[in-house]
């Protein structure tokens, strides 16, 4: 397995940041939307991709932490990802993965006339009270698993519920999904993915943070204790005795600062049997990292 940073640096308030990436690592960071960059200079934004046990993310890290404790505006937040590459025998080997569903659309079910109770004003966490209507129009039609902007609305094609129940496998129902233009008509294409197994919380061996330069420090957290929004800076860690031994499972920590219609969500995590299934069957639409038991 592979760590990799991947930042993101804007003109304006990171100006500075900017011209030391390129300054510095000129081969490695390259212009985002070049043409409007060189129209409207103030516009220009720059990424950059390096290894986390490089000497350039040692670097990059010395350069905003001396920001960071000058209090400099537009540092105390920088757009980063920790990415995770892994070999194909690495993947096949894993016990257990955390599945990210790559492909998103809008509006979310709510936009559509899908009814939420909130259980909580402070992180927006809620309950879906009816069944959920989309705009099946706009949902990625050839991927077999997406989520709307609301983050909690999974949608799988029926070629995943077909694969699913095939192979046996647990952990998950299939809700309908109704067409916003006709809300009494069901989709016979698309369904609605409720995941009922139990991941349980992730172990404290689950490193937090609010970027790979701040490791002790999350973004925010629920004042109630329902979410947290952070990044994760290793792999997933959970309890073996809290697993219930689904194929699917969520866990039971949220993650997300949910506002309007967003709501904080559970991670996805699969057991090995799952992830075999979803290969042999070339369903598309998420990605894997490993996950651990412990």
């Amino acid at each position: 397995m592979q760590e990799f940073l991947s930042l993101r640096a804007f003109s304006g308030n990171q100006d500075d940041l900017v011209a030391f990436l390129e300054s510095n690592f000129p081969r490695q960071t390259r212009v985002l939307n070049p043409r409007l960059a060189a129209r409207i200079p103030e516009s220009k934004s720059v990424e950059i991709r390096v290894p986390l046990n490089s000497h350039a993310f040692q670097e990059i890290n010395g350069f905003i932490e001396s920001k960071r404790n000058q209090n400099i505006d537009g540092y105390k937040y920088v757009t980063t990802t920790v990415m995770r590459k892994y070999s194909e025998s690495d993947l096949q080997s894993a016990e257990i993965l955390l599945l990210t569903i790559r492909s998103h659309f809008e509006p979310s079910g709510e936009e559509c006339g899908t009814i939420y109770e909130t259980l909580c004003n402070e992180c927006n966490w809620g309950r879906q009270v009816s069944d959920l209507i989309l705009d099946l129009r706009r949902v990625p039609q050839h991927k077999d698993i997406s989520e709307t902007i609301a983050w909690v609305e999974w949608v799988v094609s029926s070629k995943f519920v077909r694969t699913f129940a095939e192979n046996k496998l647990t952990g998950a129902e299939f809700r309908p999904i109704f067409e916003f233009k006709n809300p009494t008509k069901q989709s016979k294409e698309w369904h609605q993915l409720r995941v009922t197994g139990k991941a349980g919380e992730l172990a404290e061996t689950t490193k937090l943070g609010r970027d790979p330069f701040s490791p002790s420090q999350v973004s925010w957290r629920c004042p109630l204790g329902h979410a947290v929004a952070t990044q994760f800076l290793s792999e997933i860690y959970l309890h073996r005795n809290a697993w219930d031994g689904s194929d699917i499972a969520i866990t039971g920590a949220l993650f997300g600062q949910g506002r309007n219609l967003l709501r904080p969500a559970p991670l996805i995590i699969i057991s090995q049997r799952m992830y075999r299934v979803l290969q042999e069957a070339g369903l598309k639409g998420f990605s894997y990292e490993i996950a651990h038991l412990v």
